[in-house]
């Protein structure tokens, strides 16, 4: 049950928002489980609840219409394990430097100790915790499960996570405890192949049979030859150079395929917690650690720091105690995704000592929320000098309708301002407003229109500020700030990061 500290905070709260429109209204009460869950890859639009013209999510479109969603999120990596530990952590990639593998190689950047993850806040808090993952960066190398009490991380898709966690409730019904649980599923991630059924469905262009519905085939054919397990996941992207339009509209509609798909599961692990009597109690929060780009920017996957692959959904279910003003709620600023942190520290009536993110709580009670940039970076190579090969370092910031985005790469280093760039799947993404560069032997490179110029150095000033700030907070937190720990691959990591597409030398155009 909610200890007497915590209503004392929710009471604490009510008297902040006293001078919101409803004085007399009551606070959020405290949840007895939470739930969060952590759709990989998926990008925002692809919902229904996000305005995709086909019901692709009814069961998180009903999630959204009794809670809150959160119109405009902005992830701060477009990679798994960095993304993550921003959310399990509430800092920024450049404090706690967590990477993905790094493209041509086989080392990887793992989370310090010294970092407190909300699994670990909630466990001290008396909570029972449990993670059921499909692996990858989730797997033991990477240490981003500190604090989780029970942890399955395989590789093996949404409904064996939903069946895993509903029987470890089942397993563990006496517990008395309140419960954090984590739910993470690559089911939308590479190689998009739902179940057939699923694709014939959302398939808009039923006589398509071009390169990418081959490859879909023989992937298909490779998986069943496999017993269903996995395959390399850039399979269907391999000649992404040469894609027609109509070869991106049907990799779109196999992976809206797989987002209707993972909604289903989701049906069911909701109808789940209800018939156990959880649901109703239970804090859950929807959201994905980055979504997808299907060509806008000349890419597909997710590499580039753009508003394809940061932009990602979050959704909320409150209790049902909780004020009924907030069911429906709609939240149109834009807000970061490592809000989520802070926002779950309070409900532990806790303040991280180093979180970024700002708690969503006193935004739906006033009805205000602050404008903020959200800046994003890539931590794959940040400690290799001179950037060699494929190694490449990116910092991003969005800030109203304007982003910018910093570059380092073998070719030079490049400053560009964009305007609005909010594209449809497959829709070409327009050129920078202004750029500044410099090529690896000195030579400057400018183009587009210079009356953007102070803004580009504002907003690359802005980024500069925020790595110096990132930075001084990881002092503050390690012992030895300037060690980076690293590893490499075992075989079993290897085999499902293979799967993922994670260990490809390049890319695909």
């Amino acid at each position: 049950m909610p200890s007497p500290k915590n209503i004392l905070a929710w009471l604490l709260l009510l008297c902040v928002q006293s001078c919101s429109p409803e004085p007399d209204s009551t606070p959020i009460p405290p949840a007895r489980d939470i739930l969060l869950i952590s759709i990989d890859t998926l990008r925002a639009d692809a919902l229904s609840a996000y305005g995709y013209p086909q019901l692709t999510t009814p069961n998180l479109d009903a999630l959204a219409a009794d809670g809150v969603r959160f119109d405009d999120v902005m992830t701060q990596a477009a990679n798994t394990a960095t993304s993550h530990a921003s959310l399990f952590t509430g800092v920024y990639p450049w404090t706690h430097r967590v990477s993905n593998v790094a493209k041509g190689g086989e080392g990887y950047h793992m989370l310090y100790n010294e970092f407190e993850t909300l699994a670990e806040s909630f466990r001290d808090q008396g909570y029972a915790t449990a993670s059921f993952t499909d692996g990858g960066p989730f797997l033991s190398g990477w240490k981003l499960l500190q604090g989780f009490d029970k942890r399955h991380d395989k590789f093996e898709g949404a409904p064996m996570k939903v069946k895993r966690l509903l029987a470890h409730l089942d397993q563990t019904k006496d517990e008395t405890r309140p419960r954090f649980l984590f739910l993470h599923t690559y089911e939308v991630h590479e190689p998009y192949l739902p179940p057939v059924e699923y694709v014939e469905r959302f398939n808009t262009n039923p006589g398509y049979d071009g390169v990418v519905r081959q490859a879909e085939l023989a992937a298909r054919k490779q998986a069943e030859a496999n017993g269903g397990l996995s395959i390399r996941g850039r399979v269907l992207t391999l000649g992404a150079k040469e894609f027609t339009a109509e070869d991106t509209r049907y990799l779109w509609d196999l992976y809206v395929a797989g987002v209707a798909y993972t909604d289903d599961c989701l049906g069911q692990l909701f109808d789940g917690l209800k018939a156990r009597g959880k649901f109703d109690d239970m804090l859950v929060i929807v959201t994905s650690d980055h979504g997808e780009e299907f060509g806008e920017h000349g890419k597909y996957g997710h590499y580039q720091l753009r508003h394809e692959t940061l932009s990602v959904p979050l959704i909320m279910h409150l209790p049902k105690d909780a004020e009924q003003r907030f069911a429906g709620t709609v939240v149109e600023e834009r807000i970061s995704q490592i809000d989520v942190h802070a926002t779950l520290m309070e409900v532990l009536d806790r303040a991280s000592p180093y979180s970024a993110g700002v708690s969503l709580w006193q935004g739906l009670g006033t009805g205000h929320f602050e404008e903020r940039t959200s800046f994003a970076e890539v931590t794959e190579g940040f400690n290799f000098e001179g950037l060699p090969g494929y190694t490449f370092s990116s910092r991003s910031a969005f800030r109203g309708d304007r982003s910018v985005i910093l570059r380092q790469e073998p070719e030079g280093k490049f400053h560009h301002i964009f305007g609005p760039e909010v594209l449809a799947p497959g829709e070409k993404g327009a050129d920078p407003l202004y750029s500044e560069g410099e090529s690896p032997e000195g030579e400057q490179l400018i183009r587009g229109d210079v009356q953007h110029q102070a803004d580009l150095h504002e907003r690359v000033e802005e980024v500069v500020l925020h790595l110096q700030d990132a930075v001084e907070t990881r002092k503050q937190i390690l012992v030895d700030p300037d060690k980076v720990r690293s590893t490499s691959l075992d075989d079993e990591t290897r085999s499902e990061l293979e799967a993922l597409g994670y260990l490809d030398s390049e890319a695909p155009e």
